[in-house]
């Protein structure tokens, strides 16, 4: 019988919805093997002194974790069947990293992007439950996307508060479109040092950034595979490729936001969540 029960929301869906919940079997403690947030130093030691200095440091391992889950025993007191272990096998057991969130007290607003490993838990041969390895992106979870639309007709500047857990930058994903033109556009950011800029954009352009990845709705791939079409072909040269950021430092979260050019940005973002798990 579990120990404690929490919901779970996985890849969009809801353990509630097919009364599952999260326990421990045999008085195991879910939660503690965990890694993650190990960060390992790179250092060395002058000739003739007594003191090591750092040269580098970097986390060397993602966040994982494992919880097990079973059905809810005021619902079912049955073992899985084959066809239900399939279906929990093609929704747990994915490819690719899916978000993992934890519907419990202080855990209601982060987010674990990660993939899911499972092992059944037999008793007499029969499986009543799951024990899942989380295998994380990163060396901690995320926070509930944050949004933001700049709309700026010459020169426009607010102010972010960066409310991560973690001193560093992250690159948000950003829609950029030119309100007239020919323009050129400038984003900068006064606490990142960041100066993002592309020339000659045309009135209704719309130019995505996402996983420091851009492209343009005027210039694209020519469907008969002989280049680019599009009224905006330098699009490639004119992007001076330097991809604005929003960050904090141990003193300062505030980003002051420069936007210079008649256009609407708007910018989705995630922040680390160091929660321990």
């Amino acid at each position: 019988m579990p120990l404690y029960c929490t919901e779970f929301v996985f890849d969009g869906k809801s353990s509630k919805e097919y009364d599952l919940i999260i326990g421990s079997f045999d008085g195991g403690q879910n939660g503690e093997a965990t890694a993650g947030n190990n960060i390992e130093f790179t250092t060395f030691k002058a000739p003739n002194s007594n003191q090591w200095v750092k040269t580098s440091a970097a986390y060397n391992e993602p966040l994982s974790f494992t919880f097990q889950i079973c059905k809810n025993p005021y619902v079912s007191k049955e073992p899985f069947s084959e066809r239900e272990l399939a279906f929990l096998m093609r929704w747990l057991v994915q490819k690719d990293y899916k978000y993992l969130q934890f519907i419990q007290q202080g855990f209601e607003h982060i987010f674990y992007r990660c993939q899911l490993n499972a092992e059944r838990y037999l008793i007499g041969g029969e499986c009543y439950g799951l024990t899942l390895t989380a295998a994380c992106d990163a060396p901690y979870g995320w926070s509930d996307r944050n949004t933001t639309t700049i709309s700026s007709l010459t020169d426009t500047t607010v102010r972010l508060y960066d409310s991560s857990d973690e001193i560093g930058i992250i690159y948000p994903a950003m829609k950029i479109v030119s309100n007239a033109g020919p323009q050129d556009i400038i984003i900068s950011n006064a606490l990142t040092s960041d100066v993002m800029k592309i020339n000659n954009c045309i009135a209704g352009e719309e130019i995505t950034i996402q996983d420091m990845k851009i492209k343009s709705s005027e210039c694209y791939k020519a469907s008969d595979n002989k280049g680019y079409a599009g009224n905006h072909l330098t699009f490639f040269d004119d992007f001076n490729w330097k991809w604005f950021s929003i960050g904090n430092t141990f003193e300062n979260r505030i980003n002051e936001i420069t936007v210079t050019g008649n256009c609407t940005v708007n910018m989705n973002w995630r922040v680390p969540r160091k929660a321990v798990v």
